[in-house]
Order: structure tokens, then C-alpha cells, then sequence
């Protein structure tokens, strides 16, 4: 079934061209990671500074694997660098409706 995760990315003022070519260079190393189902990529009509993901993953397990190794190889710290405070991860189940 997966779980569904939901990230917010709010660019600090004036770097969301930043932010976008920086996710254009490392989409694929989330698209090819271990349990990654699906990534897609949105920016935010109403707050036009933000990108929104959405991904699925096979596992929430598979996911915290895949930040363990964003933060080990310093892909965090790059991203944090470009952001307008912390991104908001949210994690959904689906319900089979």
C-alpha cells in the first residue's frame, strides 16, 4: 500500500529559482532510492515561494532511510540553506475509499 508523504519547501524571498534548479539536481536521487514509488513536484498557488512534494513510498521506514542519507551526504544542509525555516513533513495512509 505505501504511505504517502507530504513535504512543504518554503524559499527564503528571492532564492525559489534557487530552490527549483537546486531540486531539478537531486529529484533523481530520490527517484532512484531504495522504496521510492513516485515524486512530484508543485509550486503552491497562494504562496507562489513554495514548492510542495509529494511522494510515495513503499514504506515510511524506506523514507526515514532516504533522509538518513540525504543528512549523511549533506543534501540537507544545502536545502536548509535555501529554505525559509524548517520544511513540514506530513505522513498519510491510505484509507481504501
Amino acid at each position: 500500500m505505501g504511505v504517502q508523504v507530504a513535504i512543504d519547501l518554503p524559499a527564503k524571498k528571492g532564492k525559489f529559482d534557487e530552490l527549483r534548479e537546486w531540486m531539478v539536481n537531486h529529484i533523481a536521487g530520490t527517484r532512484n532510492f531504495n522504496g521510492n514509488m513516485v515524486v512530484e513536484s508543485w509550486r503552491n498557488q497562494d504562496k507562489p515561494d513554495s514548492i510542495f512534494l509529494l511522494e510515495k513510498w513503499e514504506s515510511r521506514a524506506d523514507f526515514e532511510k532516504y533522509l538518513q542519507w540525504r543528512e549523511e551526504t549533506g543534501v540537507i544542509t544545502e536545502l536548509l540553506e535555501l529554505l525559509d525555516g524548517e520544511p513540514a513533513f506530513h505522513y498519510f495512509d491510505p484509507l481504501g475509499v
